[in-house]
């Protein structure tokens, strides 16, 4: 039973395929297995992953085409390592990645771990480093904050997510990081590693109007479904559990700009205003829609976020 499954989601992943797997193939950490869930691509990743002559690499295609939440919840259910981790088909891992996780992880009791990284382009370009801002241990409050983790450097104790009937949920198919870490970090503590451990692509657009259009649905989704499993969560973490919540509303009113629902829009954020002084700065701009475009102009958030933290 090797020790990391490395669970690979694809469809139609094939531009940078080969880069994402040849950075598994190269870690000086060796005890682990792929986990390549090929959501009925249409594309040449199946060629591609075949032609690797490893038996460490497996291959599973999905037989009907399913949401990523579904998808990374049945490749899950086929691992077989102690711990579970993740990479998509166009990010990067660094060579060291797993062996500086798994040899911090030794003899601890952590449930799940993550690190820091190098967003980059298309072309591989880099734009800027994300190094995570909390410290171990028990992350519930500041995650319910600010959620930091990214889908490129967890690792997962799959025991735990056994014991403990947590999975990928179907339904989620815009925030389906959200939903399992915050409901991993309700049960126990998390390993923080403050140094880049692998690369993310970022695509001009790659937020788009019908991702945008579920966070808010899928942050109430989670919020509950984390109330029914630990119903002390929302007393024993009341003000970041509301922080948590008026967030859905902001995400719903970003939504609505999109849509170019200004009116409605409005209507939100007037509900959150008092709440926080971002949002009250946030609602006053929808007076001056320029302004909140340029507000979530991409490049100015990235400036903006560690004031707004947004």
């Amino acid at each position: 039973m090797p020790k990391v499954s490395v669970i690979m989601n694809c469809y139609n992943g094939e531009s940078f395929l080969r880069e994402a797997i040849n950075s598994v193939i190269s870690q000086s950490f060796t005890d682990w297995e792929i986990i390549f869930w090929d959501n009925q691509s249409t594309d040449s990743s199946a060629e591609i992953v075949k032609s690797y002559d490893n038996s460490r690499i497996k291959y599973f295609r999905s037989p009907e085409f399913t949401s990523l939440g579904e998808a990374r919840r049945n490749a899950v259910n086929v691992a077989q390592g102690e711990w579970i981790a993740f990479l998509d088909s166009d990010d990067i891992w660094r060579p060291n990645k797993l062996m500086v996780q798994m040899t911090a992880l030794e003899g601890t009791d952590y449930v799940f771990a993550y690190a820091g990284i190098l967003e980059i382009t298309a072309d591989g370009v880099p734009l800027r480093s994300v190094i995570p801002r909390y410290t171990s241990g028990n992350l519930l409050e500041n995650l319910l904050n600010q959620f930091e983790v990214n889908m490129v450097t967890p690792v997962i104790r799959r025991n735990f997510l056994v014991e403990q009937k947590i999975n990928f949920e179907p339904e989620i198919t815009a925030s389906e990081e959200y939903n399992i870490f915050v409901r991993l970090a309700a049960r126990g503590h998390v390993l923080v590693q403050k140094e880049i451990l692998g690369s993310y692509r970022v695509y001009p657009g790659s937020l788009t109007d019908r991702n945008i259009s579920r966070w808010a649905i899928e942050r109430r989704l989670t919020l509950n479904q984390l109330i029914m499993e630990v119903p002390s969560v929302r007393e024993e973490y009341a003000s970041a559990f509301r922080e948590a919540e008026m967030r859905g509303y902001y995400y719903e009113a970003r939504y609505l700009m999109a849509e170019g629902d200004l009116k409605e829009a409005k209507n939100i954020m007037r509900i959150i205003g008092s709440s926080d002084w971002k949002y009250k700065l946030l609602e006053a701009s929808l007076y001056l829609p320029g302004l909140w475009n340029l507000l979530h102009n991409l490049k100015i958030r990235r400036k903006l976020l560690s004031i707004l933290r947004l």
